[in-house]
């Protein structure tokens, strides 16, 4: 019960959906808000340039792990070069094949449904009220197949009324009047996982979910939508997350994303070896190998930001500074 119950704040799972309602609003942030021109060819070459080289070096170096115990060249002949584990259809990442690192799931939706991002903010820049539906079109083909782009469309919808939510006259309007209720259905919306785990929902449930294809994600994705809305409005909460450590978090956060995964599949396949270090207490290996987990993977995406990301995000800048305008939207 205890882990089930710390499960409502170690919920990991959730928080892609807030990732996604987040990537949504940062994609378009630049092109509704800013009104900045979008050119579709040079969204593409940047987002692909942003996301693929950190994810392929995060892949490579979790297939080198997983050949650690039979590190040895023809092995590795046979992963990178004959590709018996499928390697480059992990690789490909435009297609969900993961075996080789298990978050990459998630970067497939992130990647794919970015690459429909400039066809939404376009309908937003003709038409805001257009988005509302197009949220309701996703939830409808939702019913026929899982889908994420509900979530950068709520994304999105908080980067079309930005200036009325960020505006002081926000306080009267009737949804700020209900502001407390609407926090706490927040809540209670990205907690539905957790609160399956303590009293699980029973087969009714499960049946419907299952024929309406009602993910656990669809809630906390909604959730997230008022959390960012409440970020936006806060001026309070804006000075807590402008701090420099969070700022600096900011920075590396696709690399922490990345390289956590790793980190954490390390020390729990070494759990036994690591243990009686700690004099075989569980409690203290947990929190002492917490904060070494902390601090690894904080090293190894300030590397990654620095190494890889930040090198071809300057290089597609570079190529899209070179070429001639494709299909613009201003």
């Amino acid at each position: 019960m205890s882990i089930k119950l710390a499960s409502f704040i170690f919920n990991g799972r959730d928080a892609v959906s807030f990732f996604f309602v987040l990537s949504g609003f940062v994609l378009s942030y630049k092109y509704i808000v800013m009104k900045e021109p979008l050119d579709v060819r040079n969204f593409f070459i940047n987002r692909f340039l942003r996301l693929f080289p950190a994810f392929f070096v995060t892949l490579f170096i979790s297939a080198l792990y997983w050949q650690s115990a039979n590190m040895h060249l023809h092995r590795l002949y046979e992963v990178f070069v004959l590709n018996k584990d499928q390697f480059w259809e992990e690789a490909y990442l435009f297609k969900t094949h993961n075996k080789f690192y298990v978050p990459g799931w998630t970067l497939v939706l992130e990647l794919s449904v970015s690459f429909f991002m400039p066809f939404t903010i376009t309908m937003a820049k003709v038409n805001r009220k257009l988005i509302p539906w197009l949220i309701f079109t996703y939830l409808i083909i939702s019913y026929v197949i899982n889908s994420f782009f509900i979530h950068f469309a709520l994304g999105l919808l908080i980067s079309c009324y930005y200036f009325e939510i960020s505006n002081t006259s926000f306080k009267d309007t009737k949804w700020y009047k209900y502001r407390v209720p609407l926090i706490i259905a927040a809540f209670v919306l990205y907690s539905v996982r957790a609160i399956d785990h303590v009293s699980h929902f029973g087969s009714t449930y499960a049946y419907l979910a299952d024929f309406f294809q009602i993910d656990f994600l669809l809630y906390s994705g909604f959730g997230s939508f008022i959390f960012l809305i409440a970020m936006v409005h806060s001026r309070r909460l804006q000075r807590v997350l402008n701090i420099g450590i969070l700022r600096f978090y900011g920075k590396i956060s696709y690399g922490v994303y990345l390289m956590h995964w790793i980190v954490v599949t390390v020390i729990f396949e070494h759990w036994d070896i690591l243990l009686p270090h700690f004099q075989n207490n569980n409690k203290i290996a947990f929190f002492s190998l917490l904060a070494i987990c902390i601090a690894t993977t904080t090293l190894l995406a300030s590397l990654m930001h620095y190494a890889v990301e930040l090198p071809f995000i300057k290089m597609g800048k570079k190529i899209t500074a070179k070429l001639s305008p494709s299909v613009v939207i201003n």
